[in-house]
């Protein structure tokens, strides 16, 4: 049985804490030890009174300074599991779920990584979806020659469309050259993946240690899980399809949706420009301002004036080299443009 400790990074959303505490207590997998790593205000910290009714989790609570990067850091330097189920505390975690994932891990031992499927509310209210499969011939092809991202099935209809996903799908899951994720294979009982989102991963805590989050990125650590994942073997991590998981996307300390998107893109540009393991798989600069420009172009024709600024002001920013990640200001640069907002 997988050795399990749970490290849960969290700023302001004490209520959220204590019901993924309640959660976690509910599962049906043993868990070593629950890291709250902590970097609340100080009238919003966690108490003893508020840990009190989880005593069965052996909780270890640590106070950080405000980077969610930092904040898993350090929860993972303090584990002492060699497996760390990291969790965000937006998620809904069902009873089963780490069981699930460590049952994967078990019956899989290349495997470091595995997350189950996420599942995001859909912004139309029509329920949770794990994949946004693309249905449109004219999004498809544009999508496909400014390699951006595509995340769910192929949907072609003409014979153009139909050839663009025929090669999509021989090319499987990886990082287009302009450092987009393209996952188009979620079949099966696993899928495989070069990046996803870690907020509720079982990952080996040496994975976790050779291929740290960057403390580079500003307090919220947008962009910070495709950081860490293309620095683990090229295994990649699992994805199993019969753990879905929700994710509520916590409006507390959540930036608008056009600034995270920036955010995002300047730390994309500065993993490119830093991380050997993609130029190793044929990213560079120029596909990914190849790929704003059309990022940019494809919102503005549907009306998302706010997103398409955003792609703008990113395509920007690098081309006058102004990206602040890249000379190690990137954190006070941006936490310093929020102040003034």
């Amino acid at each position: 049985m997988l050795d399990v400790s749970v490290v849960i990074p969290t700023r302001n959303r004490r209520d959220r804490v204590r019901a993924l505490l309640g959660m976690l207590a509910r599962s049906t997998h043993p868990l070593r030890e629950v890291l709250v790593i902590d970097s609340s205000d100080a009238d919003q910290k966690l108490t003893a009174a508020d840990l009190a009714p989880f005593a069965s989790l052996s909780v270890r609570y640590v106070e950080a300074p405000r980077s969610v990067c930092i904040q898993r850091n350090l929860g993972i330097a303090a584990a002492s599991s060699p497996w760390i189920f990291l969790c965000d505390d937006d998620y809904e975690v069902p009873a089963d779920y780490v069981e699930r994932l460590a049952a994967h891990a078990a019956a899989h031992p290349e495997a470091g990584a595995v997350s189950g499927l996420h599942l995001e509310g859909a912004d139309d209210g029509d329920g949770w979806r794990a994949q946004f499969p693309e249905s449109s011939d004219f999004a498809l092809v544009w999508k496909y020659v400014f390699k951006l991202a595509l995340w769910g099935e192929l949907r072609p209809h003409g014979r153009l469309a139909r050839a663009v996903a025929a090669r999509v799908a021989t090319e499987g899951n990886h990082v287009a050259k302009s450092g987009w994720p393209v996952i188009v294979t979620m079949g099966g009982p696993f899928f495989r993946v070069p990046v996803y989102g870690l907020g509720a991963s079982l990952v080996k805590r040496d994975w976790l240690l050779a291929s740290p989050f960057d403390e580079t990125l500003d307090s919220h650590g947008l962009g910070d899980n495709y950081g860490v994942a293309i620095g683990f073997p090229p295994e990649g991590i699992h994805i199993v399809t019969s753990a879905p998981i929700r994710h509520q996307k916590a409006s507390e300390n959540r930036l608008a949706s056009d600034t995270a998107a920036e955010r995002r893109l300047l730390a994309l540009h500065y993993f490119i420009r830093t991380r050997p393991p993609l130029a190793a798989r044929g990213v560079s600069t120029p596909w990914f301002m190849w790929s704003l420009v059309g990022a940019a172009a494809l919102h503005g024709a549907a009306g998302h004036v706010g997103m398409a600024r955003a792609f703008g002001r990113a395509f920007w920013q690098v081309v006058r080299g102004r990206n602040p990640y890249l000379d190690g200001r990137g954190a006070a640069v941006l936490e310093s443009r929020d102040a003034r907002a």
